[in-house]
């Protein structure tokens, strides 16, 4: 078999030039494959991104809640009801809205210029006092220390102050010119949320994703003089048990004592809600499901004309390897070590240019690309599949190569 391999590379060698094109056309196919399912990860992992950043054993939410973009609202009263259920240690309230940004001035080569668009951007409301007890903390967190996090909760005290998520989308301004247009007393670019004034005071890092482009937080009172179109009542309630408590049992006994007007989610019961929307009932989601598909169909489409074509112009070497006495399994692995080394030689260069457009998409795109294992494995394998896959009904053409033919 080691003697196959050796005339498969020899092969190749010799018709380097068709040898190149094949590798380029499975290069493409890596390079879309990878960006498809980065961008659908992408999909996945941002659809969790708010709740994998709060502290909360179990969530209470309206029974309406579809997903964030549709999250109905509940009575203030429910918060109480469920506190007061044993083993409940706090429930935070936390309410969301989307509120009109104006966007910043730009700077140009003649100077500043206009700015004034209109965006939407995301509004977390909570009671300052619970800020540190709402969001994680340490270096993947919402705030990188208590420190911080104690401030930043007596920053929101004062009046119309908001902070400012760092890793929002490059056009809504930086979290640095706004924390500087917020502390000079007379601004050149006042900050405007649904049209009233309003102030940074400081910043925090949550991120992007599909859901929106900027997030800010803010008091709890802030966010209903900001917001006065968000109906009355609480978004979420993020409910906080004893250490000493059996989660499901206490999560029965909320059932069984509050209103059927709310719900009551596990950690993993709203991730998996929250994954399943946004990638298979989105359109965002179905597309890229799709795409991913299409590449692979279009691949081995590719591949297996490619093999085809090269299977017939050697026919008649091919008819002479059985001549000299080598039996079709011969054939066989020299066309199947031929497409895992097509494989290879598309996939490393297309890997490689992938990992250059994540960069990019994350960079400029505020795309939430990232390249992990999982994906690499996937697309390694799906290549090494494809190939395989057209090498196999190619084979059909070899197995019919007569010794007969030669004479």
């Amino acid at each position: 078999m080691m003697y196959a391999w050796l005339w498969a590379i020899r092969h190749l060698i010799h018709r380097r030039d068709r040898t190149m094109t094949a590798a380029a056309g499975i290069a493409f196919a890596v390079i879309l494959m990878f960006l498809e399912m980065g961008f659908l990860e992408g999909v996945d992992r941002t659809a969790t991104l708010l709740f994998d950043r709060l502290q909360f054993d179990l969530l209470l939410t309206s029974s309406e809640y579809e997903d964030l973009s549709r999250t109905a609202v509940f009575p203030h009263q429910r918060l109480a009801q469920a506190a007061a259920v044993d083993g409940v240690v706090s429930v935070i309230p936390l309410s969301m809205g989307f509120a009109e940004w104006r966007m910043p001035q730009r700077r140009s080569w003649l100077g500043y210029t206009s700015g004034g668009q209109i965006m939407s951007i995301a509004v977390l409301g909570i009671p300052p006092e619970s800020l540190p007890r709402a969001f994680q903390i340490g270096p993947e967190g919402v705030f990188s220390s208590i420190t911080e996090a104690h401030d930043a909760a007596h920053l929101l005290t004062r009046p119309q102050a908001f902070l400012f998520d760092r890793r929002s989308k490059a056009e809504y301004g930086s979290a640095d010119y706004w924390l500087e247009q917020s502390q000079s007393r007379e601004p050149k670019d006042p900050l405007l949320i649904n049209g009233r004034s309003a102030l940074i005071t400081g910043t925090f890092s949550l991120g992007t994703g599909f859901s929106w482009n900027a997030l800010l937080i803010t008091s709890d009172g802030t966010f209903r003089e900001f917001l006065p179109q968000s109906p009355t009542g609480t978004h979420f309630g993020l409910i906080q048990l004893s250490s000493e408590v059996d989660v499901p049992t206490v999560r029965h006994q909320l059932q069984t004592q509050l209103p059927a007007d709310v719900r009551i989610w596990t950690r993993e019961e709203i991730t998996a809600s929250e994954r399943n929307y946004w990638v298979r009932l989105t359109s965002v989601g179905q597309f890229l499901l799709v795409a991913v598909v299409l590449v692979v169909v279009v691949g081995v489409i590719f591949v297996y004309q490619m093999m085809t074509a090269d299977i017939r112009s050697m026919l008649s070497e091919y008819a002479t390897i059985k001549a000299i006495g080598h039996t079709p399994a011969f054939a066989t692995t020299m066309v199947l070590g031929q497409a895992s080394i097509l494989a290879l030689l598309g996939f490393l260069p297309g890997w490689g240019i992938a990992v250059f457009l994540y960069s990019v998409a994350r960079t400029h795109g505020g795309i939430p690309a990232e390249m992990t294992p999982g994906i690499v494995a996937s697309v390694a394998a799906v290549s090494v599949g494809m190939c395989l896959l057209s090498a196999f009904l190619a084979l059909r053409r070899v197995h019919t190569a007569d010794p007969a033919d030669l004479f």
